[in-house]
């Protein structure tokens, strides 16, 4: 905008204030931030004056400068004595909260390599002359330690405790369930022995990791691993969980994929992953964080010819269980050895069927009311070889099922439906029938309550307990095997008879009976 006049007497003066103001403030704000310090040096001016006084320069010289003794060429040996004779602190493992960096991986130990010391055999007394601060509880086949050793593909212990679990009764042969450990797979080292064999560092994995040692891991493989490791704390709440969850599962012993890996040139073929031991879905619902580790990641750890120290270990191996117990079946003894809480599985179930979009079935107080029966019937009719009901029961069964009526719900899941449709047809389910076998093991997702009820059938003379130990490690869900029109609950089980190879796979059913007991539950 062009200046066709020059200013008037009010706009000169309205500047000649704003530059007034603006100087006035801006030195007073410097003399408060600068009056301790024009004080120290008016002082120490004033005090120059007198040689029997000390000068304040001196003092800042000593702040900025240090008070060395001057020697031309000896500042930087100075330096060095006072940092020779200066007490630093231990080094200590990191402690990491929230995400592990890059820099967290590696831990020297010196010649302090850390131990790993038994704190509880179970069954057993804990010994009182062991360190708390190094946790390990034992049932024969699934241990729970900290400060496990692997290197070269070897995993090792180290402890000077002469009361230490022999290694037979920890873990197998990686090439034979039934042999024990190679000194390839295991070994025992004293702390002498790890300084030489381990050297002054190594890397470090966080957290807690499952190891499963079996190269063909059973359908109670996860059950198994939580209810060991549920162990540590016997107070576990259904409503929050506790302990810190798992970060990896390890198969040293199993292939990521099934069958041999294809070479150039061979005709393509889709490999499947190899079984866990669970439903790849349930690790993710439970723990979405739960990374799988197998043989060739395994592998990996080896060729690195490093030590690295797992930080908390829960290792299962059920042939070392097999071997000690032939009573039960392998998965089962950490149910019957390890003591904890009676709800030590709400916070897995209740987190899977929170996944699932079921709700929680909250108890019915009003005793003149019936809540809703839910019935889901695991069918095995279109699956492949193996046991399932004779065609006729089959179909008399749904068709019974359907004629319940009211008050009740009906599920006929096939084997071959969704894990999504089963699992939520079992995470709501007041009754589930079928016909035994590894399938069964899903039970364990239904809701307990005073008439949570699986009924298993089996043909005549034929008992498995795999599903019965299951259910019965549970608070709150009932068992009843079916030898055709035959009940037998828990306290009257059969004795114990594999089915035999040879015979048919086709199981009879009585329909009546079975929709009468039913009726009952309901």
């Amino acid at each position: 905008m062009p200046w066709y006049s020059p200013p008037s007497r009010r706009e000169l003066s309205l500047v000649f204030f704003s530059l007034t103001i603006f100087v006035l403030f801006y030195n007073l704000e410097n003399s408060f931030t600068n009056d301790a310090l024009s004080g120290r040096w008016t002082a120490s001016q004033a005090n120059n004056k007198s040689a029997n006084s000390n000068s304040e320069n001196e003092d800042w010289d000593d702040v900025i400068y240090g008070n060395w003794t001057w020697q031309e060429g000896q500042v930087a040996e100075n330096a060095q004595k006072l940092a020779l004779n200066k007490t630093f602190p231990p080094l200590l493992p990191p402690q990491i909260f929230g995400t592990v960096g890059v820099n967290d991986g590696i831990l020297n130990w010196d010649n302090g390599v850390p131990t790993t010391t038994v704190l509880k055999h179970v069954p057993g007394a804990r010994a009182a002359f062991l360190p708390v601060v190094w946790l390990l509880r034992r049932g024969v086949g699934y241990t729970i330690m900290d400060n496990l050793f692997m290197l070269n593909g070897t995993l090792f212990a180290v402890t000077d405790d002469p009361t230490f679990p022999p290694l037979d009764s920890i873990a197998s042969s990686g090439e034979d369930s039934h042999a024990i450990p190679r000194s390839s797979d295991w070994q025992i080292l004293s702390s002498v022995q790890a300084r030489e064999i381990l050297g002054p560092f190594g890397g470090l994995i966080h957290g807690v990791s499952w190891i499963v040692t079996d190269a063909s891991p059973s359908n109670y493989t996860f059950f198994s691993l939580w209810r060991t490791y549920s162990a540590l704390d016997t107070s576990l709440s259904p409503d929050a969980l506790t302990l810190p969850p798992p970060r990896r599962v390890f198969y040293p012993n199993v292939p990521a994929l099934v069958g041999k890996p294809q070479r150039p040139g061979d005709p393509y073929v889709v490999r499947q992953r190899s079984p866990s031991g669970f439903h790849p879905f349930v690790a993710k619902a439970a723990f979405p964080t739960l990374g799988l580790m197998y043989k060739d990641d395994w592998a990996d750890y080896e060729l690195f010819h490093v030590p690295f120290l797992i930080k908390r270990a829960v290792v299962a191996d059920e042939g070392a269980a097999r071997r000690a117990r032939a009573d039960v079946p392998p998965f089962a003894v950490p149910l019957v050895e390890l003591e904890a809480s009676k709800k030590w599985w709400e916070p897995i179930r209740r987190g899977v069927a929170r996944f699932l979009g079921v709700a929680e079935q909250a108890p019915n107080r009003a005793w003149l009311s019936k809540a809703e029966t839910v019935v889901t019937y695991l069918s095995r009719q279109d699956a492949a070889p193996g046991p399932k009901l004779r065609k006729a029961d089959h179909e008399a069964l749904i068709e019974a099922l359907r004629e319940l009526g009211e008050g009740y719900t009906v599920h006929v899941v096939s084997s071959e439906a969704p894990w999504v449709e089963r699992m939520t047809a079992i995470a709501q389910s007041t009754i589930v029938i079928g016909v035994h076998g590894a399938h069964m093991a899903d039970c364990v997702y239904m809701p307990p309550s005073s008439r949570a009820t699986v009924m298993e059938m089996f043909p005549p003379g034929v008992f498995i307990q795999d599903a019965e130990m299951a259910v019965r490690a549970l608070d709150g869900v009932g068992y009843i095997a079916w030898w055709e029109a035959r009940q037998h609950g828990v306290n009257a089980l059969p004795p114990v008879v594999p089915p035999d190879e040879k015979e048919k796979d086709e199981v009879p059913l009585d329909v009546p009976t079975m929709m009468r007991a039913i009726r009952r539950i309901g």
